[in-house]
This record gives C-alpha cells, sequence and structure tokens, in this order.
C-alpha cells in the first residue's frame, strides 16, 4: 500500500502555481485589519509607549547534563540522502525499470514495493518528472544546493548536543525532495527514523517563483538555506520527544510550541531567539518590548484558557502578525511567550532533565511552577 509520499509524486495532479488557499487566507487577514482593536488594548499599548520596556536579548540557557550524559557525548555524522537527484536522473522512457532498481534504497513511503507496475502511477510520475515547473525548481535547488556540507555540518554538531540530552535516540536519516513547492506539505516533516526535507522550500526569500506562486513574503522570509538545520529539529525532531496529548488550550498549545522552539534552541545554543523563533529584528524587538503588556492582556481576556480554536489559530499560526496586536506585531505571539514559559520552568528546575520537561503534560500546573513573570 502506497503511503504519504507515492501519493503526492506518483498519483496526484500537479497543482496551479497559485494556492487558493493560501490567498484565501492571506485576503481574511488582510480585512481583520480593518477591524476595531478594543479599547482595553489600545489604552494597554499607550502606557507602554509612555513606559517602554527594556529590550532582552538573551539566548537560551540549555539545561544542565547529568554526568552520564556528559560521559556519552560523542561525535555524530548524519547521512544526507539526495532522492531528488536520484529520481530526476531516470530515463523518463523506461521509468519503471528505474523506479525498480531504486527500491530497497529508499523508504517504503518514497518508493514502495511493486509501485513500478502501476501503469497509471508511472504516468503520474513521468508527467511529474517532465512538468516545466518542477523541473525548473529541481535545477534550481541543484544550482543551490550541489554542495550541502555546511548543512551538513550544522546538522552533525547539534546532533551531537541532541545524542548528549536524548543518549538511546536513534541518528535520523535525512532524504532531500523537491515536491513541487507545494504549501499544504511542511518544508521539512518526519516518518518513523527519517526526516525529509522539501530543498524547493529553502531557495530563498526572493525566490522569483515564491513570487509567482503567490507565497506571503513572511513565509518566503523562512525558506533560506540556515532554516534547514533549525527546521530539522523544531519541525521534526522535536515531535519524537512530545507527548501525544492533544493540547486543548491556547495555554497547552503555548507551551506545546514553547518545549519545541527550546528543544531546538538547546540544539543550537549558538544561534540568535531571532533565528529560533522566525523573527526579523523589528518584530524581535516589539516582542520583547511588548511581553508584559501583551501577557496582561491574554490574562485579562481570558484567552490563555481558551478552547477556541480561532483564538489559539491567532496566537500560534504563522501569520505576519498577531491580529490582536496590530500589524507592527510578529505572528505566533503564544510560541514566543511559551518559549519564555518554559525557559524559566527550566531555570527554576535545573534538576529537571530536557527529556523529562518534554513529557510534562499539566500545562497549568507547568506555568505555574515556571514562575514566569515578564
Amino acid at each position: 500500500m502506497l503511503i504519504f509520499l507515492e501519493k503526492m509524486y506518483l498519483c496526484r495532479e500537479r497543482k496551479p502555481l497559485t494556492n487558493h488557499l493560501i490567498l484565501v487566507k492571506m485576503q481574511n487577514m488582510k480585512d481583520n485589519l480593518h477591524k476595531k482593536i478594543h479599547g482595553s488594548l489600545l489604552l494597554l499599548f499607550a502606557l507602554a509607549l509612555l513606559f517602554p520596556a527594556c529590550h532582552k536579548k538573551e539566548k537560551v540557557t540549555p539545561p544542565k547534563l547529568t554526568k552520564v550524559q556528559e560521559t556519552k557525548a560523542k561525535e555524530v555524522t548524519v547521512t544526507v540522502k539526495r532522492y531528488e537527484q536520484e529520481l530526476f536522473s531516470l530515463d523518463v522512457n523506461h521509468l519503471a525499470e528505474g523506479i525498480e532498481q531504486l527500491y530497497g534504497k529508499y523508504p517504503e513511503n518514497l518508493i514502495a514495493k511493486d509501485c513500478w507496475k502501476d501503469r497509471d502511477m508511472m504516468a503520474g510520475l513521468k508527467g511529474y518528472l517532465t512538468d516545466p515547473t518542477i523541473k525548473n525548481l529541481y535545477q534550481e535547488t541543484q544550482k543551490q544546493y550541489s554542495d550541502m556540507e555546511d548543512v551538513t555540518a550544522a546538522l552533525n554538531k547539534a546532533m551531537k548536543n541532541y545524542l548528549t540530552h536524548f543518549p538511546d535516540a536513534p541518528v535520523p536519516t535525512i532524504y532531500t525532495l523537491v515536491p513541487g513547492m507545494d504549501f499544504n506539505l511542511p518544508s521539512v516533516f518526519g516518518y518513523d527514523n527519517d526526516l525529509f526535507v522539501c530543498l524547493d522550500m529553502y531557495l530563498g526569500k526572493d525566490c522569483k517563483y515564491y513570487a509567482l506562486a503567490g507565497m506571503p513574503k513572511f513565509i518566503a522570509a523562512r525558506c533560506e538555506r540556515n532554516f534547514i538545520p533549525l527546521d530539522c529539529f523544531n519541525k521534526g525532531l522535536a515531535y519524537k520527544h512530545l507527548p501525544e496529548k492533544t493540547p486543548v488550550t491556547a495555554l497547552d498549545n503555548m507551551i506545546f510550541e514553547g518545549k519545541k522552539l527550546f528543544f531546538t534552541a538547546t540544539m543550537f545554543p549558538d544561534a540568535t531567539p531571532q533565528e529560533i523563533l522566525g523573527y526579523s529584528d523589528d518584530k524581535y524587538q516589539w516582542a520583547t518590548q511588548y511581553e508584559k503588556q501583551v501577557w496582561q492582556y491574554l490574562i485579562k481576556q481570558n484567552m490563555i484558557y481558551s478552547k477556541d480554536d480561532e483564538v489559539i489559530r491567532r496566537l500560534v499560526d504563522e501569520t505576519p502578525f498577531t491580529r490582536d496586536f496590530g500589524n507592527a506585531s510578529p505572528g505566533r505571539l503564544g510560541a514566543f511567550i511559551g518559549l519564555h514559559i518554559v525557559s524559566s520552568y527550566m531555570k527554576n528546575h535545573p534538576e529537571t532533565t530536557l527529556q523529562e520537561m518534554m513529557t510534562l503534560t499539566n500545562s497549568q500546573q507547568f506555568l505555574t511552577e515556571s514562575l514566569y513573570k515578564p
């Protein structure tokens, strides 16, 4: 039975470059700009402008290691397999033979057993490999990623930190893909012990294909090469260590996102908070300056315990700004505060390991014991 990527690569019809859902979502965001902001919020931020807070630029302090963890620290070599190169090197007139030869070299969710015997599937694959847009994307990825030594080096360094905190975790194999700039597909995702990186989502913020596809600029800003290693941890490996319990309240989601960010910052201790959060300097400055006022507003409006999906999305979804606080604010302010709650918890519980912290599920207790006070 074919799984996720076979369906994506070999079965589906190509989507047009303009993603209707993304454009509709962005239009809704623009429409929301015309709504009035609560009077209490205006007053809150008017006061904040009179008494601006100090800017905080400290990095996340990684949790201390146990003696056992320290002794087990070791160098790691991450394996990166270029699936897209092998796929595009196939003879499109003899795809079945080529796919059969690749079987076993790649995971089943990339090439399933006997998939080469399905004529419709091979026809779909041929259409994909000969699609002009896909070919242009592939050529651009090869131009920019003919050499990935810098990415691999960053991953090796971070993976050493990862195995120090999670000594029993397997080292994932990383597979690079060119899915066709599908906005509905995560740029990095995990499956079993593998990580899959969509290289066509890391072609630089000024990539002409993003503009043609109608990609929002705030998303394109995260499509830079340096985000690949960070995303492998934030969007991939972090999920392996989070509880299966589904977040319900806004606070649940904020702490969930905060854990992912803290986890990633621990693996990349030299990264700046802006890099970990994916914020520009201006957006990060706004968030640090008004953190206290934002937190007070969320409490006053009873938002942190809200179970309303729309409220939760406003706080943690990828957006150009957080609607409740105006277009000068960054998006994902709930994740920003979640990171600071987690950081405060770990600072006040130095005996807690990263592995232990990631598994905690009681968000209210977590918040109380964090002693978070912006």
